[in-house]
């Protein structure tokens, strides 16, 4: 009897297994059958064997940092610098700037479930998972009307797909841009580099439509990585301040919170919203964190927001599960 019990456990533990891996790309969103991954042995970043667990990656990650010197401007322990930066930006009716990057949804070259082919394919801005569906980034923020999109391009380098730029005012005053990036799927160590860059001041840099240039990369205010969490997969460079200009930091992708910390701590950013487990990244996270963001509301509520948004969209995930899968601070 206690081996029949025990092996029925053993199943069920299983199935949730699976369960949860699957609601990490949305794959259960879709109507497609699955498609079996590719065996090949040459993929962009392939899996290194220790970064399978989100505590061994914490402790890499560590020793890792250990090795770097330390940087002369010292991570900000809370948002007052960056609170003042926002309150002074909106005194002087300048735009505050978002940066979203978003490593588009790749069955061949990361480390995920493989989803339906139409909506996996990394070389496939359009009609990719995490940027032309209903609850990705593009395509979720042209459907909503208090956003405009003031411009959009296609094939901006080899690398970003598409690119798209919305506008939005709010009661407080603020006017937010909101800068999005489409990288190839093949390109998550260049994705999560230019991201770090950003954060860090290293890469200061601005994009420009037929009437105007906005600030975007380094110079923008609050920076966010929505996707597949790439660096369970890979292992990019660490990237220390040299602005002294502190930024908020958002990764919307699995167990963000046990990968990206050293990275933010060196790159001079403050962890504003990160996951604690396995999650479906839609962009309607990175809205709801963006509404409460523009208002000046403080890191708490933007952490709530996110849960509150999860839960709306994803409400088998539980209003408390919602809330706690998202953490905020050092």
């Amino acid at each position: 009897m206690r081996s029949i019990i025990m092996r029925h456990i053993s199943i069920l533990i299983t199935l949730f297994t699976i369960v949860a891996f699957n609601s990490c790309n949305g794959q259960f969103e879709n109507s497609d059958p699955p498609v079996k991954r590719s065996q090949s042995s040459d993929l962009t970043n392939p899996r290194p064997a220790d970064l399978t667990s989100s505590k061994s990656v914490a402790t890499e990650k560590h020793h890792e940092l250990q090795k770097v010197d330390a940087p002369v401007f010292k991570f900000p322990q809370n948002r007052m610098v960056i609170l003042n930066n926002l309150k002074a930006k909106i005194a002087k009716g300048e735009h505050l700037t978002v940066h979203v990057f978003v490593p588009l949804c790749d069955n061949e070259n990361q480390g995920i479930v493989p989803t339906s082919p139409s909506i996996g394919n990394g070389f496939d801005a359009k009609r990719n998972l995490y940027w032309g569906t209903s609850k990705g980034m593009k395509r979720y923020f042209i459907d909503l009307s208090d956003w405009i999109m003031i411009n959009s391009r296609e094939k901006v380098t080899e690398f970003i797909l598409d690119r798209a730029i919305f506008e939005k005012e709010y009661l407080n005053g603020s006017k937010v841009l909101l800068i999005m990036d489409a990288y190839r799927g093949d390109q998550m160590q260049l994705c999560l580099e230019d991201y770090f860059k950003s954060l860090a001041g290293v890469k200061l840099d601005s994009v420009a439509t037929e009437l105007q240039t906005f600030p975007a990369y380094g110079n923008a205010d609050l920076l966010i990585f929505n996707g597949h969490n790439g660096l369970m997969d890979t292992a990019p460079r660490y990237f220390k301040n040299v602005d002294s200009r502190p930024k908020d930091a958002v990764a919307i992708a699995c167990i963000s919170k046990d990968y990206f910390k050293p990275y933010w701590e060196l790159a001079g950013a403050y962890p504003l919203v990160m996951t604690s487990g396995l999650m479906y990244p839609g962009a309607f996270c990175t809205e709801f964190i963006v509404n409460e963001w523009a208002l000046l509301s403080d890191a708490e509520a933007c952490r709530k927001a996110a849960g509150s948004a999860y839960y709306k969209y994803k409400p088998k995930s539980g209003p408390n599960g919602s809330n706690n899968l998202f953490r905020t601070g050092w």
